[in-house]
């Protein structure tokens, strides 16, 4: 037991040297952050990453989603919700029933693994063009539709790979009025709980200066809804999610303006670190060879995540952006659909029995190098030729 959490210490402190040489190195050569860590760490499969879905699911998920609903922006959030709710919740259903029926129509999956497919695959992963939408002085709305969608469309597509798992039992019947029925019951039980949570820390901690009583609460809110949330079988990511934004909201909560900092900084550190040590392990457990076993089902996967995304974007969006704006935010919007860690989390942790594990798997591993790599490493020159 020792020498097992000597190797594991050992591990992550080799893991986070190595994202310090890669991160110096993406600096000077102007590479996103995230997108060099991947490649740095694509050929070197290791067998310690074969545990990269639970690590992403129970220790760095709670911390990234906390992150950044304890850093939104609620005045920005209230001006562009309708197009992050377009995305994160229609727009979320859209692309996994696209892709499912379309992987079906063509013969290469069976409906409802397709539509599994799809929902892995349906939530976006921006940490990259954030990075660089800050260097860039992207407009602050911009910014917020692409990372609240990310935010929401998190829980919304876990949600549904929840209800497309339970759809797979024999005995189980595939209707689409007990799908909504479920989906509402996690999304809904989730963010209760994470008010909830968030209100019992506020009002425990009510008339506290002491900084770091309220970083420790922080951190029991944001792990102990997640963990809370996924028992009781509802959304652990909206209900973190939840938490995060309505404990900032609380005014008393922290009431001194240099806590609430303090706080921020923990935050934003602890995020890095969660996000360094998440594209490395994502590169440590893609297996190279097996993102061109399935090359049919791979492009036709890739192509009709392309035109979810771009008929979002042109369609229904364009109605919810600004005049002035509206062609080149679409986009990026469109540009910005890159897909990341917890597609390939969820993808890892399907069930052994679950049929075309493996083929799915293969397809999950495919987009998320492709659009991580191809779209991370052309986001900065496409936005630049751009006025935003």
């Amino acid at each position: 037991m020792e020498n097992s959490l000597e190797s594991i210490v050992a591990f992550i402190v080799f893991l986070l040297a190595a994202a310090l040489i890669v991160g110096l190195i993406a600096q000077r050569a102007r590479i996103p952050y995230a997108v060099a860590l991947l490649l740095a760490s694509l050929p070197f499969h290791h067998s310690q990453a074969r545990a990269f879905g639970l690590q992403v699911l129970f220790v760095f998920l709670p911390a990234l989603i906390f992150e950044a609903a304890w850093n939104l922006d609620v005045a920005s959030l209230r001006r562009t919700w309708k197009p992050i709710a377009l995305l994160a919740i229609p727009g979320v259903l859209f692309t996994a029933l696209l892709v499912g029926y379309g992987l079906s129509w063509s013969g290469q999956l069976p409906l409802r693994e397709g539509i599994l497919l799809g929902s892995i695959i349906a939530a976006t992963d921006p940490i990259a063009v954030i990075a660089t939408f800050r260097r860039l002085a992207v407009p602050h709305d911009l910014a917020m539709i692409v990372e609240g969608e990310s935010l929401f469309n998190d829980g919304t597509a876990v949600v549904l790979y929840s209800v497309m798992l339970a759809s797979l039992d024999p005995h189980a019947t595939f209707l689409p009025i007990g799908i909504a029925f479920h989906a509402m019951i996690a999304t809904l039980g989730g963010a209760a709980l994470g008010f909830l949570g968030a209100f019992a820390i506020a009002s425990l901690l009510r008339g506290t200066q002491d900084v770091m009583l309220h970083i420790v609460a922080s951190v029991v809110v944001a792990y102990g809804v997640f963990l809370t949330a996924e028992h009781l079988h509802v959304s652990g990511i909206f209900g973190v999610l939840t938490a995060g934004i309505a404990l900032r909201a609380f005014k008393h909560f922290p009431y001194e303006e240099q806590i609430q900092l303090e706080i921020d900084r923990f935050w934003s550190v602890l995020a890095f670190l969660a996000n360094s040590l998440v594209f490395l392990l994502l590169g440590l457990r893609i297996e190279a060879k097996r993102i061109f076993h399935e090359p049919h089902l791979i492009f036709s996967t890739l192509l009709l995540i392309f035109i979810t995304r771009t008929m979002l974007s042109y369609g229904p969006l364009r109605l919810m952006l600004p005049s002035q704006h509206r062609t080149h935010w679409q986009h990026v919007i469109t540009i910005s659909g890159m897909r990341g860690a917890l597609s390939l989390a969820l993808a890892v942790l399907l069930p052994e029995t679950t049929p075309y594990r493996a083929v799915i798997i293969d397809a999950v591993f495919a987009v998320v190098t492709t659009t991580l790599i191809v779209q991370g490493l052309t986001i900065t020159p496409i936005l630049r030729r751009l006025t935003l």
